[in-house]
């Protein structure tokens, strides 16, 4: 650990780590740091990298009827990524807020905002794994028949472990988020995962529009 010196040389008091090493052990403190410091602080690079996370961690569940050339899949991916991590932290994140507040939240917008894109971090080492499963199998690892059309058994368990993994990051995003919420806000985490009940409720009943609208 480092150390602030002072002019005569002697140790004062532990120099702060960065965000970056603080947030996987010490989330809460680090979004209530990172609020007060420099809360615009690795917005965007949140905005793009969640979006490409959670965009290609869904992709093998959606039911495409025919296969997606590689080409097309790569544009959807990310053309679709930042959309969705913009919608993620700036739409759906807007209506969480308000939502809290109603439930008595005492957070500022821009607090929430900073726990909503830094419980993201996960997404960064979910892009590593995405990164090195597309160099090492190709864009088939995000088809939803990836596992039945596996190689071999070597394949169908690397590419497995490697969706149980995507959603456990995803679980640990969750997890993240609620509790940078609740501590941000003053409330229980009964309340906040109340708020994030009504936002998914939201999600699925536009996604259910979508589809009427479409059939």
């Amino acid at each position: 650990m480092s150390y602030n010196r002072s002019s005569d040389g002697m140790d004062r008091e532990p120099a702060s780590a960065g965000p970056w090493l603080t947030i996987w052990a010490s989330p809460r403190e680090t979004v209530r740091r990172v609020t007060v410091e420099a809360p615009g602080q690795w917005l965007w690079a949140f905005v793009v990298a969640g979006g490409l996370h959670r965009v290609m961690t869904r992709l093998p569940n959606l039911p495409f009827p025919d296969p997606i050339p590689p080409n097309r899949l790569a544009a959807m991916v990310l053309i679709s990524g930042p959309i969705v991590g913009a919608l993620l932290i700036f739409g759906l994140g807007r209506l969480l807020h308000a939502l809290l507040v109603r439930l008595g939240g005492t957070g500022s917008w821009i607090a929430s905002r900073t726990a909503i894109a830094w419980s993201m971090a996960p997404a960064v080492p979910g892009l590593l794994l995405w990164a090195v499963m597309l160099a090492t199998y190709g864009p088939d690892v995000l088809s939803p028949r990836a596992l039945e059309q596996a190689a071999d058994s070597t394949q169908h368990f690397v590419l497995g472990l490697d969706y149980l993994i995507e959603f456990g990051l995803m679980v640990w995003t969750l997890g993240m988020e609620v509790f940078c919420l609740a501590d941000v806000h003053r409330l229980s985490l009964w309340r906040v995962l109340a708020g994030e009940l009504v936002c998914g409720l939201v999600v699925l009943g536009l996604a259910v529009g979508v589809l009427v609208a479409m059939s």
